[in-house]
């Protein structure tokens, strides 16, 4: 029997969404969030722990780095995810206060989640849609306030490796690629399969039960994710080497299977 919170959605599933809010530390979950996002701990010794940690901080990089040396003054963040500590608008307005955040997520806890932090604030909009239809993610970017005539930062933030191969997932980018005006920037985060391809096919075991689909992919198909966009030095890396923190410490497990990257449209 489906066992649905008071929000209306069904608790008994396993959300991508939480399972990462769990791994963050963060209180949004229930038991069955907690069962499979402890078994993916266990199949990666821990080290999903410090991935998502790293991702974060990635995150804040990226976006501080566009901000304030780009002069990138709109995001489109795809598949935000729960709001937690150092969010896109909170990391982009430290830098730039005229800075406007677009939130997209095509899932409900998400939304409620995310309208009740937004609420009250002009800058930042949330929209329920999904990445996989970048013309109507784009046209209600549009309305709520984001101007295509101006690059435009577009983060797609570990949510790729969610997009499973038969929906195309290089085609969905190269649309978005198209769609955006010259001077935009993209943002990716990927689980990369070549470190501990085993351990990675067992995720994909378990993330196959939640409420989507995980598929993390080789080097060479994330780098190509950026075809017919300018990298940004050092190009796509595992995520601890991008740009790091001159006193950022070295990795627990000492390597890192997430890689993540920042392309210019020319």
């Amino acid at each position: 029997m489906t066992k649905q919170a008071p929000g209306g959605f069904d608790v008994t599933q396993p959300n991508v969404a939480r399972m990462y809010d769990y791994y963050l530390g963060g209180k949004n979950h229930f038991p069955a969030d907690r069962a499979a996002a402890e078994r993916i701990i266990e199949l990666s010794d821990g080290h999903v722990r410090e991935a998502v940690l790293e991702n974060r901080a990635f995150l804040g990089r990226a976006v501080r780095y566009l901000a304030a040396e780009c002069g990138i003054r709109q995001f489109l963040d795809l598949g935000a995810g729960l709001p937690t500590q150092g969010n896109v608008h909170e990391i982009a307005m430290k830098e730039a206060p005229d800075a406007l955040v677009t939130y997209v997520d095509n899932d409900a806890v998400v939304a409620a989640h995310a309208r009740a932090l937004l609420e009250g604030d002009p800058r930042v909009r949330f929209l329920l849609g999904d990445l996989r239809s970048p013309e109507e993610i784009l046209a209600a970017a549009s309305e709520s306030g984001l101007s295509f005539e101006r690059p435009v930062a577009l983060l797609m933030v570990a949510c790729l490796h969610f997009v499973p191969d038969e929906e195309d997932p290089e085609g969905i980018v190269a649309a978005y690629r198209e769609l955006l005006p010259s001077g935009s920037v993209l943002v990716i985060s990927h689980a990369c399969s070549d470190p501990v391809p085993e351990a990675m096919a067992a995720a994909g075991g378990v993330y196959g039960r939640a409420n989507a689909p995980f598929e993390a992919r080789p080097a060479a198909r994330i780098a190509g994710f950026f075809d017919g966009f300018d990298m940004v030095e050092p190009g796509a890396v595992p995520l601890n080497e991008w740009r790091p923190e001159l006193d950022a410490l070295p990795l627990r497990g000492g390597f890192l299977p997430v890689l993540g990257g920042v392309g210019r449209r020319p």
